[in-house]
C-alpha cells in the first residue's frame, strides 16, 4: 500500500478506527486535526501549499509563477483544504489521483483503493444497476461505482464536507476549451503542440530518476519517446513482442529507440500469458481492465524484474489527437463555413483519410446529417437481455454543455472520457508510479481547441501531432498509418478457453440476475470464428464484469453494509 491513501472527514469519535486501519496498512499520518484525519503510503508525495491545503501527488505551475493554491497548477493530485467549518478535496483534472468516498459514522470516509475500507465497513452490496450499465455502456465512468453507497470523486471535481452533508462541485470542464477554436492550419498549430507536450513531459520527468517507457512503435508512444528525449530525460523503453506478425512492432520501436539514443528492452508476450477466466488479483470498486491486457501485465513484470520504475506511456494519444475516422469533421466544417470551398476541402481530406471516394464520403455525410447528433453514450447491446438494457446512461458532469457543440467535438470529448477509464486500471500499475504525458492538462486543453477538421488535414489522421514531431521521429514512424494489434494473440486465448468462458457466463451471477441473453451467448460460443469476427471481445468484456462481481462477493465481508444510514 505504498501509494494508497485513507482519510476521514468527520467527528473525532470515529477517527480512532480509521487510524488503526491506517497503522495496520503502514500508512503514515499526514494530518490529524479537527475534522480531518489523513493517511498515505510512503511513496505518495505530499506538501503543504501556501494557502494551507495539503496536496498529495504532483502539481506544476500553469503560468510559471509559484503555485499558491491547487487552482494555480495542474498535475496529478488530491488537495485537502479548509472550507468554512468543514473541508474540501480537489481532484486534478484528467490525471488526478483516484478517490472513492462514502458516508460513514456521520462523516465522509475516503480511500484511493478498496482495501483500506475493508477494515472499516463490511458487507459491500453489488449495485446491479451499475452492472447493467457496465454491460451496455463501455468505459462510461461516472461517480457511481459497482458497490452501493461508494462513489468516486471525478477528475476536475471538488468534494465539500460542511460538517454535516457532503456534496460535489465541478472545477474544470472540457467545453470551455472546445469553445476556444483556433482558426489556423496544421503548420501554425503544430509548433505550439510540440512546445506544450515537451514542456509537460519535462515537468513529469524532472523529479523522476528511473523512467521506463512502454514503446509500442505506434505513433502515440513514439511521440512520448520524442518528448522525453526533447525534455532531456534519462529513460529506457520496453516493447512487447507477440508471436503473431500483427503484434510484432520491433522494427518501428527499434527505429525510435535508435533515433532517440535509448536502450530498448524486448519482452515476449505469448497467449499462455493470458488467462481469460482468472479472478482479478486486486479487486477494485469497478471491473478491471480487459483480461487480454493482463498478459501484458505478466510480460511487464518479467521485464521490470521487481525494480521500482516510473512507467510512462502513450495512453490517450488516439483520444486527445481526435482519431475520429468518421465524416463528422466535414459536417463540423460545413456548420462553421457553410457549404463552400473550405468545407469541401475537408470532405476531400476525410475521404482520403478513410480510403474512400468523394462520392462515398458525400453519401455518408448526408446520412450522418439526416440522423443528426447522437444523444448520449454509445450503446453496445450484444448478448444483453432486451429487458435489462438501461433506458439511459448514468449522468456525468461533462454532459452539461455538450448539446451546444457539433457531434465531432462531442466525439472528441467522449474519447477523452473513455481513456480516463483506463488510467488506473492495469494490474502492473498497482502501487507503481504511472505517468500519461499525453493526458497532461495543458496538452489536452490545447488539443480540444483544435478544430476537428484540422486533425485530418491533408488526409492524415492526427495531422497536428504528426507535424509537431516530424523532425524528432523517423519518417517511417511519424507518417505510418497502421499500428500493431494483438487480435491473433487474443483469438488463440479465446479459442483455448472457450469452454471455460461458456461456464463462467452461463452459470454466473450476471445470468442469474437476468442480465444476459443466454441463448445468444450460447449460440455464439458454439460456432466457429470467421475471419474478421471479433465480436468475442464483447464476451470478454462481459466476462470481466462477471469475474469482478464474483470477486467482490467472494471477499466474505459480513456486517453493516456500505449504504447504511444509521450511525
Amino acid at each position: 500500500m505504498k501509494r494508497a491513501l485513507l482519510a476521514y472527514l468527520g467527528h473525532e469519535g470515529a477517527a480512532g478506527a480509521v487510524a488503526a486501519v491506517a497503522a495496520r496498512l503502514e500508512l503514515r499520518g499526514l494530518f490529524e486535526g479537527p475534522g480531518l484525519h489523513l493517511f498515505a503510503g510512503d511513496r505518495v508525495a505530499h506538501r503543504v501549499m501556501p494557502d494551507g491545503a495539503i496536496l498529495l501527488g504532483d502539481i506544476f505551475s500553469a503560468t510559471g509563477a509559484a503555485c499558491h493554491s491547487p487552482l494555480d497548477g495542474w498535475g496529478s493530485f488530491l488537495a485537502f483544504g479548509r472550507e468554512g467549518r468543514g473541508w474540501r478535496i480537489d481532484r486534478a483534472p484528467l490525471t488526478g489521483l483516484p478517490l472513492y468516498w462514502m458516508r460513514w459514522r456521520g462523516g465522509t470516509l475516503c480511500a484511493s483503493r478498496l482495501e483500506p475500507l475493508i477494515g472499516l465497513v463490511d458487507a459491500p452490496r453489488i449495485d446491479w444497476d451499475f452492472a447493467a450499465q457496465a454491460l451496455v455502456y463501455s468505459n462510461l465512468r461516472t461517480e457511481r461505482t459497482g458497490i452501493v453507497g461508494l462513489r468516486e470523486l471525478q477528475p476536475g471535481m471538488r468534494l465539500l464536507w460542511d460538517g454535516d452533508e457532503p456534496r460535489t462541485d465541478m472545477l474544470w470542464s472540457p467545453w470551455e476549451h472546445v469553445g476556444k477554436v483556433r482558426s489556423a492550419g496544421v503548420a501554425e498549430l503544430a509548433p505550439e503542440l510540440e512546445t506544450r507536450l515537451i514542456g509537460a513531459t519535462r515537468s513529469w520527468s524532472s523529479a523522476r530518476s528511473n523512467i521506463m517507457l512502454e514503446l509500442s512503435g505506434g505513433l502515440d508512444s513514439s511521440i512520448v519517446a520524442a518528448a522525453l528525449a526533447g525534455a532531456g530525460a534519462d529513460f529506457t523503453a520496453v516493447n512487447f513482442v507477440t508471436q503473431g506478425a500483427d503484434g510484432d512492432e520491433r522494427p518501428y520501436a527499434q527505429a525510435v529507440a535508435s533515433h532517440c539514443g535509448i536502450e530498448l528492452i524486448e519482452a515476449e508476450l505469448t497467449s499462455s500469458d493470458i488467462d481469460l477466466v482468472a479472478a482479478p488479483a486486486i479487486v477494485g470498486p469497478r471491473p478491471g481492465a480487459y483480461a487480454v491486457l493482463r498478459g501484458i501485465d505478466h510480460a511487464f513484470e518479467r521485464a521490470v524484474g521487481g525494480r521500482d520504475v516510473s512507467v510512462f506511456g502513450g495512453i490517450g494519444g488516439d483520444n486527445i489527437f481526435s482519431f475520429d475516422g468518421t465524416v463528422l469533421p466535414f459536417l463540423d466544417a460545413a456548420r462553421t463555413y457553410g457549404l463552400g470551398r473550405r468545407a469541401f476541402e475537408v470532405l476531400r481530406d476525410v475521404a482520403r483519410g478513410g480510403g474512400a471516394t468523394l462520392w462515398d464520403a458525400s453519401r455518408l455525410a448526408w446520412q450522418a446529417w439526416r440522423r443528426g447528433p447522437r444523444d448520449g453514450w454509445r450503446r453496445e447491446t450484444e448478448f444483453v437481455r432486451q429487458e435489462a438494457i438501461p433506458s439511459s446512461p448514468f449522468a456525468h458532469p461533462w454532459d452539461e454543455g455538450a448539446r451546444e457543440h457539433a457531434q465531432a467535438k462531442r466525439n472528441h470529448v467522449e474519447a477523452v472520457r473513455r481513456i480516463l477509464d483506463f488510467v488506473d486500471r492495469p494490474l502492473r500499475w498497482a502501487d507503481r508510479d504511472v505517468v500519461a504525458p499525453l493526458l497532461s492538462q495543458p496538452v489536452v486543453e490545447y488539443c480540444l481547441s483544435v478544430p476537428s477538421w484540422t486533425w485530418i488535414e491533408g488526409g492524415r489522421d492526427r495531422a497536428v501531432a504528426r507535424a509537431a514531431f516530424a523532425r524528432r521521429l523517423p519518417p517511417e514512424v511519424v507518417w505510418r498509418r497502421g499500428k500493431g494489434r494483438i487480435e491473433s494473440l487474443a483469438t488463440r486465448a479465446y479459442l483455448r478457453q472457450r469452454s471455460e468462458i461458456r461456464d463462467l457466463l452461463l452459470e454466473g451471477r450476471l445470468a442469474a440476475q437476468g442480465l444476459l441473453d443466454r441463448v445468444a451467448v450460447e449460440d455464439y460460443l458454439a460456432r466457429d470464428l470467421a475471419d474478421g469476427d471479433f465480436l468475442y471481445f464483447r464476451l470478454l468484456e462481459i466476462a470481466d464484469v462477471e469475474l469482478w462481481v464474483r470477486s467482490v462477493e467472494g471477499l466474505g465481508w459480513a456486517g453493516a453494509s456500505f449504504d447504511q444510514r444509521a450511525y
